[in-house]
């Protein structure tokens, strides 16, 4: 199963505290701003917290994937880390700071293939790659969202 360490990074016009806040709100589903390709849902009717698990769908380029996110740390306003299940596996973590007035957010996904035909393709897609374009969306309809409130 092949294996992958991808960093992507984006520059969100606002604060660290409130992009923070963003994300979690979108992971709980209390917002849905991310692309339409793209979905989250809090398991569960408890708030979003250490230990809560998010399922996560994501559909681009004629491939769907599935996942699980359960939240192992959260440090208010500076990251959310999870550990993956599912079609991929491995850990994710979001960082926010402080840059110039706005925030570089990161999210670093160290994982693996885990569904037979991910990894049967793998010799011809680039992952990494498809894993930064998704990102990439995501960080700007976020801004987006922001910008617009």
């Amino acid at each position: 199963m092949p294996k992958y360490d991808v960093i992507d990074e984006g520059i969100i016009d606002a604060q660290p505290t409130m992009v923070y806040k963003t994300i979690l709100d979108d992971l709980a589903g209390i917002t849905n701003w991310r692309p339409p390709n793209v979905s989250t849902k809090l398991r569960g009717d408890m708030p979003l917290r250490e230990g809560s698990f998010i399922d996560s769908t994501i559909s681009e380029k004629g491939l769907t994937s599935k996942f699980s996110f359960k939240v192992t740390k959260m440090v208010e306003g500076k990251s959310i880390d999870y550990d993956v299940a599912g079609d991929s596996v491995g850990t994710g973590k979001w960082t926010f700071e402080p840059f110039d007035g706005k925030t570089k957010v990161q999210f670093q996904f160290n994982f693996r293939t885990n569904k037979l035909l991910l990894s049967l393709l793998s010799p011809f897609v680039d992952f990494g790659k498809a894993h930064s374009d998704v990102m990439q969306k995501q960080f700007k309809a976020c801004n987006n969202y922001l910008c617009s409130k």
